[in-house]
Order: structure tokens, then sequence, then C-alpha cells
């Protein structure tokens, strides 16, 4: 009887653990995202500040609505900018995105929204030729501070 509550424990222990490493990943990409926007170019700075002026960095998401997307552009090849009007997501696809900056970035879905994982296609549409791809990591959403009130 007594080996009862200890099996209990370690079975409850066993079951936080992924939810914790999930934790600690999540930490993990908001660190890799804030990094990136700090080590961003003059250029890449710039636009950074633009869409990101006010805003902090929230707990990573997987997905993002499509639908309420508002623009996005790259700051660089390794940060990807979607906007929605209230919240701003940031992505630093796990390969790099190469030559985003300066082309179109195009996503194919078949649902209304972007995930980590999902495959943005990278083109030059003057002269209507792909130039790669890359795959999506998580989101960090940076959101208004309210301000006092």
């Amino acid at each position: 009887m007594r080996r009862l509550p200890v099996m209990l424990t370690l079975a409850a222990l066993a079951c936080t653990a992924p939810l914790m490493a999930a934790d600690c990943r999540d930490a993990e990409i908001r660190e890799r995202t804030l990094s990136a926007i700090e080590k961003l170019d003059e250029r890449g700075q710039k636009i950074a500040r633009l869409y990101l002026r006010d805003r902090v960095a929230g707990d990573p998401v997987s997905c993002i609505p499509r639908v309420r997307l508002r623009r996005s552009t790259a700051a660089s090849d390794d940060v990807l900018l979607y906007d929605d009007g209230s919240i701003v997501y940031v992505n630093t696809p796990y390969l790099g995105c190469p030559r985003a900056r300066d082309n179109t970035m195009i996503s194919a879905t078949p649902v209304g929204r972007l995930c980590s994982g999902d495959t943005v296609l990278v083109q030059d549409l003057r002269i209507d030729a792909p130039l790669g791809s890359c795959a999506l990591s998580k989101f960090v959403p940076f959101k208004k501070v309210k301000k006092g009130g």
C-alpha cells in the first residue's frame, strides 16, 4: 500500500515532464528570436523597429491565423515578420529563409493558418523564378504594452 503514493507521485511527474520541457523549449525559442533580432544589420533593425515598436515578446505559438494578417516581410533571411494589426508574430525559420528579404514570400497552406513546420516559398516575381524555400518554426507574438490604467 505504501508504494501506491510513491507510484502516483512518479506518474504525476512523468506526465508533467513533457509540459516542463515544452516550457523550456518555448523559452529557448523566445531567446533565439530576440537574439536574431538583436543581430540584424542596420536595414533589418530599421524594419524590426517599425514593426515591433512598443511591443513585448510573449510565449511562442505553433500557428497563427492567416485571415487576419495585414502584411508580412523579412527583416533578414533569419527573421520573418507577420503583422495582424494588434499582434506582430516573429518567426525565425529553422535553417533560415535564404533570399527572403529582397523577394516575395509565398505560403500555400490548405487551412486558414500558418503553422510551425509549414513551408514558405521564396520567389522573384520580376522574373517569375523560384529561389528557394524554408520551414517555419514557432511564432513569437509581440503585443503592445498596455499603458497605465
